[in-house]
């Protein structure tokens, strides 16, 4: 008996630190200051909005980040801190704290940790890390009427529900490598290969679109659905991953045309965020939007918008105006006489897999 103990005590020494990672062991004396500038100038969030007047989308600083010292050959994790502090200069917003770590030449990772939608694989790998947004919760798919096929039935359409993600959350990331850490033995700065402290730009891009609606006092709720977009980036070198490709579902906001002469006009727009538009699925984007109306009816309208990605205003300015009139067709049974007007609307609200 003693020695089967004697064997399975051996057993179980050799699985748990055959599934351990070396590392080497630090003095606490080897700590290190980092400070993250945030490039904030977000087109279409800060700056270049469309229509002043619209609703402008939700935005959230960073109050986290994580920061990873790798192994240059094999990207693997060495040493890891998150920085919580936060101040502004004339430089801008800023996080800093410190990180304890061996002398060496590493690449170093710093990414948001505080985002809601955003999430990060592979963590703990440079090369590997990517960030993504889960598919949609199978309630919120459920309820997506353009997701179903002339049957009814859902999940026998061109939307796989794997593949439709919600929008993903601002997410700044700093990936530099070969920085050199030192063996003073005194508190130091790492800084870039430039000689600067970092800095994270977003990983996600801002569009916004707007199409024009007659007929919107019939609209209790819209959301949309647009394909083509990656499901994830690679945050060392912000590679878009495009396999599969990924729909992207947002929330659509009511509001006036002040461009048109005609009061019965109006329009659902929105500010979207996404990874980036492939390059792999040119001539193949098409934008779906459902109207719920306030007869309990739903009417989708799906509109190709490829073309529209190769105009200088999408290019340069991430602005999809849809020409087109979608006009709202209530039940025949609906009394006439309801004036037009723009409220706002309720949003589509699903469970949020985390």
């Amino acid at each position: 008996m003693k020695k089967l103990m004697l064997n399975l005590l051996s057993l179980l020494s050799l699985i748990v630190f055959s599934g351990c990672e070396h590392r080497e062991l630090v003095e606490p004396t080897e700590k290190h200051y980092v400070r993250v500038y945030l490039d904030e100038h977000i087109r279409n969030v800060h700056y270049g909005f469309y229509d002043e007047t619209k609703k402008k989308p939700e935005y959230k600083a960073p109050t986290m980040m994580r920061v990873t010292l790798n192994d240059m050959q094999s990207g693997k994790m060495r040493a890891e801190t998150y920085l919580r502090n936060t101040g502004t200069d004339e430089r801008g917003n800023y996080v800093d704290g410190y990180i304890v770590a061996a002398p060496g030449t590493y690449n170093l990772m710093a990414y948001s940790f505080d985002t809601q939608s955003t999430h990060v694989s592979n963590e703990d790998d440079y090369y590997q890390m990517e960030v993504y947004t889960n598919p949609i919760s199978e309630q919120l798919y459920e309820k997506l009427v353009s997701v179903r096929s002339e049957n009814g039935e859902s999940g026998k359409s061109n939307f796989d529900k794997k593949n439709i993600h919600y929008e993903p959350d601002h997410f700044f990331v700093a990936a530099c490598e070969g920085i050199q850490v030192s063996d003073k033995l005194y508190t130091d700065t790492l800084h870039s290969n430039q000689g600067e402290y970092f800095t994270a730009q977003t990983a996600v891009e801002t569009y916004y679109i707007q199409v024009n609606i007659k007929g919107i006092e019939h609209v209790k709720n819209a959301s949309s659905l647009i394909t083509g977009m990656a499901r994830a980036t690679r945050m060392s070198d912000f590679t878009l991953i495009s396999d599969p490709p990924a729909c992207v579902y947002f929330n659509l906001q009511a509001g006036m045309n002040e461009a048109r002469n005609d009061e019965n006009i109006a329009v659902a727009y929105a500010s979207f965020n996404t990874f980036g538009k492939l390059k792999e699925v040119e001539g193949f984007i098409e934008v779906t939007f459902e109207f719920n109306t306030k007869y309990e009816t739903t009417q989708v309208e799906t509109i190709r918008v490829s073309d529209m990605f190769e105009t200088e205003q999408v290019k340069n300015n991430r602005w999809i105006i849809i020409d087109k009139v979608i006009e709202i067709i209530p039940p025949d049974d609906v009394s006439e006489g309801m004036s037009p007007g723009v409220n706002n609307w309720e949003n589509v609200e699903g469970n949020l897999t985390i």
